[in-house]
C-alpha cells in the first residue's frame, strides 16, 4: 500500500474477529480492489472487481470473453458452471488457473460473456486445499 497507485487510494480496514482465524480486510471500493490478510497482515487473497478497477493495472480487460481468456491463459485447472446461492445470489461460470505458488480464479458475469471478478490467492488459500502450518 506504499507503492503507486495504491498509496493514493483510500482503503477501509476491517477485522473479522468472530471467525476461528482472525481475518483483516482492506477495501478500496471506489477502485474495485480489496484484499484479505491473516492476523499477521500477510495477504491471503486479492479481489479485483470489473466495474471500477484501474484498467492500467491489469492486462486482460474485463470485457474479455471466456473463450478469449482461455486462449490467453490456456486450459483451466478447474472450471465451474453458473449457479444461484439462496443467500448470496447468482454467480456466473468460472475458471481457475493453479500455479505453484498462487491461483487465479476468474468469475464471469451470470448473463454476459465477460469477466465479473478476478481473484488471486496463495496456494494454501484455494478452496478445498489444506492450510499449511507455519
Amino acid at each position: 500500500m506504499t507503492s503507486d497507485p495504491f498509496k493514493r487510494w483510500n482503503f477501509e480496514r476491517s477485522v473479522d474477529d468472530y471467525l476461528p482465524e482472525q481475518t483483516v480486510n482492506y477495501e478500496a471500493g471506489r477502485h474495485g480492489f480489496s484484499f484479505t490478510c491473516d492476523s499477521d497482515e500477510t495477504i491471503n487473497t486479492i479481489f479485483v472487481e470489473s466495474d471500477d478497477f484501474d484498467k492500467s493495472l491489469i492486462e486482460i480487460p474485463f470485457s474479455t470473453k471466456r473463450w478469449e481468456v482461455q486462449s490467453i491463459l490456456g486450459l483451466p485447472s478447474k472450471s465451474g458452471k453458473p449457479h444461484t446461492d439462496p443467500i448470496l445470489g447468482e454467480y456466473g461460470p468460472w475458471d481457475r488457473y493453479d500455479e505453484e505458488r498462487y491461483s487465479i480464479h476468474i468469475e464471469y458475469q451470470p448473463y454476459a460473456d465477460r469477466i465479473r471478478r478476478i481473484t488471486l490467492m496463495r496456494t494454501d488459500m484455494v478452496p478445498g486445499t489444506f492450510k499449511r502450518s507455519n
